[in-house]
């Protein structure tokens, strides 16, 4: 099977490519402008190649006839989201710092104010993988989309990208399992090898865990790229602040994904040619 290569600004992802990693703002600046900023900066210097936040409206967000969690979650998400201005602002602060922002979506008239921001791809989150009425506004954009995979299997998955297959939009797929943090040991890294088997888009790994251990592991188990929830301070317990990486953390899976990806493919081997002394004897 073929498999495609997805290219965004400058960064191609796919088969044979440098894996490159998505730092997860989030909502883990709690609101906070400011704090928002400062995590850009940290991301940048920890070597991010992509930076993603989540834009919505809380109250568009949650169900309150069909989801019995939504009122909290609804109050919850209200204290951290920031207005339009704020984030038009966060937008423009990043891009001056040269960073590659873009963000995850959740109804369709938040599909319309980040093509204001000029949203360069679309995530759609495991939670969202059925919102037909979101993705069909997402085709409009004819943007690259980025899908994370938890709570599915192959054919809900299958069902849900055709709409996107058929208008010709391009597509990644995270390996993920919706658990927050999740334990190492629950990480099932096997399923990147069985969605790389069933589609011929980049396939990557979007890491619930505690630490740097697991990204270069499902890097040699073939994600191409990959993305970790980013953070000023793990110490804070609300969102997703206390699993996320810092930027130390950062530059550490940033060197070991690096040599994860020589050790794998080998750039050099055909120049070096490590078995010419063998050869010849």
């Amino acid at each position: 099977m073929s498999k495609k290569i997805v290219k965004i600004k400058n960064i191609e992802i796919g088969y044979g490519k440098r894996v490159p990693i998505i730092a997860e703002i989030g909502i883990n600046h709690l609101g906070d402008l400011s704090r928002a900023k400062k995590m850009v900066d940290l991301a940048n210097e920890g070597g991010a190649d992509f930076i993603k936040f989540q834009t919505y409206v809380a109250e568009r967000r949650y169900d309150l006839k069909k989801n019995p969690k939504a009122k909290q979650f609804i109050e919850w998400t209200k204290k951290w989201q920031l207005s339009e201005k704020e984030e038009i602002e966060l937008w423009e602060y990043s891009r001056k710092q040269k960073a590659i922002v873009f963000t995850s979506v959740y109804d369709s008239q938040t599909v319309k104010f980040a093509e204001e921001l000029d949203n360069p791809i679309y995530k759609i989150a495991a939670f969202e993988i059925t919102n037909r009425q979101l993705i069909n506004e997402i085709i409009k954009t004819k943007k690259p989309v980025i899908i994370s995979c938890g709570m599915t299997n192959i054919e809900e998955i299958k069902n849900s990208i055709k709409p996107l297959e058929d208008n010709n939009i391009d597509i990644i797929l995270l390996h993920t399992v919706s658990s927050y943090p999740l334990q190492k040991i629950h990480s099932n890294l096997k399923k990147i090898n069985e969605l790389k088997e069933n589609f011929i888009h980049p396939i990557g790994h979007s890491d619930h865990t505690h630490g740097t251990e697991i990204p270069p592991i499902a890097v040699a188990c073939g994600a191409q790229i990959i993305e970790k929830h980013f953070t000023d301070s793990p110490k804070l317990r609300e969102s997703d602040n206390f699993f996320s990486i810092t930027k130390d953390d950062l530059k550490e899976i940033r060197f070991k994904i690096d040599n994860t990806y020589k050790y794998i493919y080998s750039p050099d081997f055909e120049k070096a040619d490590p078995e010419k002394f063998m050869r010849d004897f």
